[in-house]
């Protein structure tokens, strides 16, 4: 079943997933921090997979941006859940519409490794990404993605936007490479510190010593 989502009733459930999608970043996550800018030019997004919401972090990306965002993803997950095509979801076999939403100044994302991995040194790459970008001659923007447990009740989502790839470029490498230099920073970084370099999008669920620390501040100065 494919859910259209130019009719009324469709673009009604869209805000609704949509919202819900908001809700379950903020309500799951200390927050969403990025670092780099997000072009606004049609292109191929390829970041790395190993978390639950690596597809709601690719929803937030285009919201950002402002652009229409399509995930690939298998098709079997789709079946399953017909109505994330109202939020950008795109059976990877559907390699046409693909192309037509990248001519239509949209952007289309792609979690290259194919799999979801454990947290690490980004995996084997598959072509797809390359080869849309090349088909649809846009550029080729990889995202380092991170979700950790840090020094407070709730994971954080840390998210380094890269340059534009040439056509020519090796995914495996400027990717890898990204991912690397954050899980370095990551890691000489106090776990209670934003890293440098980077901002906070989006505010989510603060830990219970944060919640109580206005009180307890102001139980001080009685």
């Amino acid at each position: 079943m494919r859910l259209e989502p130019e009719r009324p009733f469709a673009r009604l459930l869209k805000g609704v997933v949509e919202a819900l999608l908001l809700q379950s970043l903020k309500g799951s996550l200390r927050g969403v921090y990025l670092q780099g800018e997000l072009p606004s030019s049609p292109l191929v997004l390829a970041m790395n997979h190993h978390s639950f919401y690596d597809g709601h972090l690719v929803w937030l990306l285009g919201r950002l941006a402002g652009k229409p965002a399509s995930l690939l993803v298998a098709e079997e997950n789709l079946k399953a859940f017909p109505i994330l095509s109202l939020v950008g979801a795109l059976e990877a076999s559907r390699v046409r519409e693909a192309l037509r939403r990248l001519r239509r100044g949209e952007w289309v994302a792609v979690f290259p490794e194919g799999v979801m991995r454990y947290p690490g040194p980004l995996g084997p790459v598959l072509p797809g990404a390359c080869w849309l970008a090349e088909r649809a001659q846009v550029p080729l923007l990889p995202v380092a993605a991170r979700v950790v447990l840090r020094g407070f009740e709730h994971p954080e989502a840390f998210l380094w936007v890269g340059e534009p790839l040439p056509l020519d470029a090796r995914l495996e490498e400027g990717l890898g490479l990204l991912l690397h230099r954050l899980d370095q920073l990551l890691g000489s970084t106090h776990p209670r510190q934003v890293p440098e370099g980077f901002r906070e999008v989006l505010k989510g669920r603060r830990s219970l010593e944060e919640r109580v620390r206005p009180w307890v501040e102001a139980l001080k100065r009685l």
